[in-house]
């Protein structure tokens, strides 16, 4: 994206402060002009010093002409940045708005592909480093620019030939400073990647210190974070190391305005081509010129940061949506149907011509080796992602015909991630139905069996359950889970291995709680266990893709080789589990 396009995507998020900044633009533009008056007055004096024509009373003019102008530059510079950083933090605002309703909108699977770390720094970080940018670049960037040219003009109105000479160094500086643009593109990309890359790092770091410590594990995770840095720095310095020579010689030449400005204008002067006055002027001018002008060359790295920013922004706000209709349709069974449904992502297919369709108020298991696509299917049922081929029909519609909150109200999904929100017990389960009563919720915890724990808090059902239920144990945190989908009104359950990582203990609770959640409704579930799902109405097989069997536990025993070898596989396992405990 180039420059002139970045400025018409920020410019896109500007809505209902166009006025300020334009105001904000006008008031530095103003204050440049103020600046100007110093200039002016120190030439007065020096001339008059010079010439002896100097009086107490022209003294004090110049002082004060000094004085208001520099006083007039602070105060319209003020105003300028304080309505230059109110339209900037709403832009920014605008932006995380943006992103927060693209996030509702993109596929559910993006979301959860996506590490909890690389979305933090794009919504904080990336957004974050418009910030200055927005605030100053555009004001101040039109003043910097402003000065050195209205400089330039009086130079040339006084005489052409002192502005000629006082400028010649200005062209080889301005090409010095060009040079370390050189590459700019790739170098700002580098360290934008290396900058977000260490903060996915840090997040993912801090994230998982809990199983770092667990798994002794200190030194190899640190050593990833500590490579991110060690990264970022490598960047950083690179970076300078190409263009610090460039930037100082830039830095020297540009202020020398007196090296042609002094020995052409004494040889003007001494030929009476121009007066003193005017000699003197012009070089306090010249001196002008530079400043302004290399705060603007600043502005550079400002234009390489919004432009690199905007990119990673604009690409997650480009990512392709799930596209489905806001009216919503007559739905007229509870009955889900996959009919030769393939799906792939990053271009390689997973699910390959899937056809089956779960028993409607009956118990479908969903089994198969690790990898071999069971989680991916449920997924699908809820509209984490759209089919590459087929139709997953549901109440006689194609899901995709139907509006996702629709299908959200007919369907509960529990999985082995139990995020809880870090607010009280009783508002997570009640996020089931936000219409609940409080006794709807507290029935519905104790159906999830999870009563009993929390009235033995110190707030009960008023108790912070922290960052992500950090406060609670994952089997206590899955209760809860489950009494949220309890008290929501859904007519299918979806349990993705809901139960595969709860010790023995909260196991027997986990299964009691998920049997009240699915008393009249069509459950499917994705099994670790086989025992758990031998009763099942339904049992449908997959490996690599593919069903490769379905029917009851007696009838594949029977007739599926693989399901005999994993069921045979989960019996010897709880066998082991039994004789460890008995010993």
């Amino acid at each position: 994206m180039k420059v002139k396009g970045s400025l018409y995507w920020i410019y896109s998020f500007i809505s209902g402060c166009k006025g300020k900044m334009l105001v904000a633009i006008l008031l530095a533009v103003i204050g440049v002009l103020c600046g100007m008056a110093p200039y002016f007055a120190l030439a007065g004096i020096l001339s008059g010093l010079i010439q002896n024509t100097l009086t107490a009373e022209r003294i004090f003019c110049y002082v004060g002409i000094a004085v208001l102008g520099e006083t007039l530059k602070m105060l319209f510079n003020t105003v300028s940045s304080l309505k230059a950083h109110r339209v900037a933090y709403h832009i920014l605002g605008n932006i995380r708005c943006k992103l927060a309703e693209k996030m509702m909108r993109v596929p559910m699977g993006v979301m959860v592909d996506t590490p909890s770390g690389k979305l933090k720094a794009m919504v904080v970080d990336t957004v974050d480093k418009l910030e200055q940018p927005l605030a100053h670049m555009l004001p101040e960037i039109t003043a910097n620019v402003f000065t050195p040219l209205c400089i330039i003009i009086l130079l040339f109105i006084l005489d052409w030939r002192m502005a000629l000479a006082c400028m010649i160094v200005i062209p080889i500086g301005v090409l010095l400073l060009m040079g370390q643009m050189k590459d700019y593109k790739n170098r700002s990309d580098r360290y934008i990647e290396a900058s977000s890359n260490m903060d996915s790092s840090l997040v993912e770091y801090v994230n998982g210190i809990e199983v770092i410590k667990t798994f002794s594990q200190t030194g190899k995770s640190f050593q990833k974070f500590s490579d991110s840095v060690k990264n970022y720095h490598d960047t950083t310095l690179d970076w300078w190391k190409n263009t610090w020579l460039y930037s100082a010689l830039g830095l020297t030449v540009i202020p020398a305005t007196l090296v042609g400005g002094i020995p052409v204008g004494a040889y003007l002067l001494m030929q009476g081509s121009i007066s003193f006055s005017i000699y003197i002027t012009c070089l306090i001018l010249s001196l002008g010129i530079a400043g302004p002008l290399i705060q603007a060359t600043y502005y550079a790295d400002n234009f390489a940061v919004v432009d690199a920013s905007i990119r990673q922004v604009g690409n997650f706000l480009d990512e392709q949506e799930l596209v489905r209709p806001s009216k919503e349709v007559l739905l007229t069974d509870d009955g889900f149907h996959f009919e030769h449904v393939s799906f792939g992502y990053d271009k390689k297919e997973v699910l390959h011509d899937i056809t089956f369709s779960p028993v409607p108020g009956g118990k479908t298991a969903i089994v198969g080796p690790s990898g071999s696509g069971k989680s991916t299917i449920t997924k699908l049922m809820a509209g984490f992602w759209d089919v590459t081929s087929g139709h997953i029909i549901y109440g006689c519609q194609d899901i995709r015909n139907i509006p996702t909150s629709q299908l959200m109200k007919h369907i509960s999904f529990v999985s082995q991630d139990n995020f809880l929100f870090n607010i009280s017990i009783k508002e997570n389960i009640r996020m089931g139905n936000p219409c609940a009563t409080d006794e709807e919720v507290l029935a519905a915890a104790k159906a999830a069996r999870c009563d009993e724990f929390i009235r033995k808090m110190e707030y009960g059902y008023d108790t912070l359950v922290g960052d992500a239920g950090g406060k609670l144990s994952g089997g206590e945190r899955q209760r809860i889970t489950i009494a949220r989908a309890i008290l929501k009104p859904a007519d299918v359950v979806i349990l993705d291995e809901a139960s595969a990582y709860a010790d023995p203990e909260n196991e027997v609770y986990i299964e009691e709680a998920i049997n009240e959640l699915v008393k009249d409704k069509t459950l499917i579930v994705v099994a670790h266990r086989l025992e758990t799902i031998e009763n099942s109405d339904k049992i449908v097989v997959v490996d690599q893709g593919k069903i490769v069997a379905e029917g009851t536990q007696s009838e594949l025993l029977k007739n599926c080789a693989l399901y005999k070898r994993l069921w045979n596989e989960t019996i010897l396992t709880s066998e082991r589990k039994r004789g460890e405990c008995n010993a």
